[in-house]
């Protein structure tokens, strides 16, 4: 049986590759698809490492304004479902979204999936292509609208999940501008007070032929030491950056950093409530498109960010597959927040799970919020106190320094 290299990407985006028996290029395409691979290339000879090809360098990889943004694909995504549900067919629909899409990436990519809906492929698989734009959750979901003959509904669905994400986004980086803007402006006042103002007072001193006092020494000798030693220290930050991404980039890094981050003291509880958040709004929407707990079991523990949580979900299939349900395997797990259980239980009760696992998302949206607003109360005031302490600091020692030249000058 002949041996296929393949290059593909995973469900999330990063590039594999490998090699597969297949008895033909067809057969190796349907393995890859089975593993839920999205191939790039397949074939059944080996391309040298020497080969350079610059073909294969795009330019949405280099510069990020040709990048398509979760906004872009909210809005593709929502237009899609209007003229769905007005009666018009998909590759008329997707003409009219070329016509009116302003940016030529996302209108590229309409073009291709157009193509190959119009090639006869699904649209599922046609969306497929692009990982990038796309993701597994998407084109699953998209895939099982198909089958059911009710693509606007799941659409619409589509619609609410990536609209429900963006206004999370949204809302961490417009609560994050305030306390940014704060430390940017206390750390570039000490700079600008350690590094242009304090040395002038040596130069001074050094005329006068006295000692500066103590305090003033002290933050001298530490600009003085940062100055010449900056390139050091800056080398040994890179490297100790590197190491750690390298560490954080290991399977056993990556476990052991994720289980950290949900014990961390004040944060942890705010990881927390962001996984189960992700994993019930996941299940509720895909439940609700009509796929299969099992499967929207799977496809949610491929999208999952972290690993403690991943781990925790093959147990839970277990369950499902054994028919002990959800509730129980969950509670088992000592992740999931008890009232997330109970609610889960409440959902297998009344066949209702797919509602419930949206009203879980919904409830630990607003607790993210809460969490969220509690954090930046606390940590204003912690911000302002420490730069007025380092900056008192700073100025009591320029203070003595000045008050300590005018008495010797007398």
């Amino acid at each position: 049986m002949p041996t296929f290299y393949y290059k593909a990407t995973n469900p999330g985006g990063k590039l594999e590759s490998g090699t597969l028996e297949a008895s033909g290029k067809p057969q190796a395409l349907a393995m890859l698809e089975r593993k839920g691979l999205f191939p790039l290339s397949v074939s059944d000879k080996p391309k040298k490492v020497t080969e350079f090809n610059l073909s294969d360098i795009k330019i949405e990889d280099i510069l990020p304004i040709n990048r398509i943004s979760g906004k872009e694909v909210l809005d593709f995504s929502d237009k899609l479902a209007t003229l769905l549900r007005a009666g018009l067919p998909l590759a008329r629909a997707l003409t009219l979204l070329i016509d009116t899409t302003d940016r030529e990436p996302l209108k590229d990519v309409i073009r291709q999936v157009l193509k190959d809906v119009k090639a006869g492929n699904s649209f599922a698989d046609s969306l497929a292509k692009h990982p990038r734009v796309f993701e597994r959750l998407y084109v699953n979901m998209v895939r099982t609208g198909e089958a059911a003959g009710v693509l606007e509904k799941v659409l619409d669905n589509i619609t609410e999940y990536l609209e429900a994400r963006q206004n999370m986004r949204s809302y961490l980086i417009s609560a994050l501008i305030y306390p940014s803007i704060l430390g940017l402006t206390g750390v570039g006042t000490v700079l600008v007070l350690v590094f242009f103002v304090l040395p002038r007072f040596q130069s001074v001193f050094d005329q006068v032929g006295q000692d500066l006092p103590w305090i003033t020494q002290v933050m001298v000798d530490s600009t003085t030491f940062l100055a010449d030693y900056k390139f050091w220290i800056l080398s040994i930050s890179i490297i100790a950056w590197v190491a750690f991404s390298r560490w954080k980039g290991s399977d056993e890094g990556r476990d052991k950093w994720d289980e950290i981050k949900l014990k961390m003291p004040i944060l942890g509880s705010l990881f927390v409530q962001i996984e189960v958040n992700r994993f019930s709004n996941t299940l509720g929407i895909l439940l609700n498109s009509s796929v299969s707990l099992l499967d929207a079991m799977s496809i949610t523990k491929e999208i999952a960010n972290n690993r403690v949580f991943v781990k925790a979900m093959d147990p839970i299939i277990k369950g499902v597959k054994k028919g002990d349900g959800m509730s129980m395997p969950m509670s088992q797990t000592g992740i999931f927040p008890k009232m997330a259980v109970q609610l889960v239980t409440v959902g297998e009760e009344t066949g209702t799970l797919g509602e419930m696992f949206l009203k879980i998302a919904k409830i630990y949206q607003g607790d993210i919020e809460k969490t969220i607003k509690r954090l930046l109360a606390l940590f204003e005031p912690f911000m302002i106190l420490v730069m007025f302490v380092v900056v008192g600091i700073i100025v009591a020692a320029m203070l003595m320094a000045v008050t300590s030249l005018s008495t010797s000058t007398f």
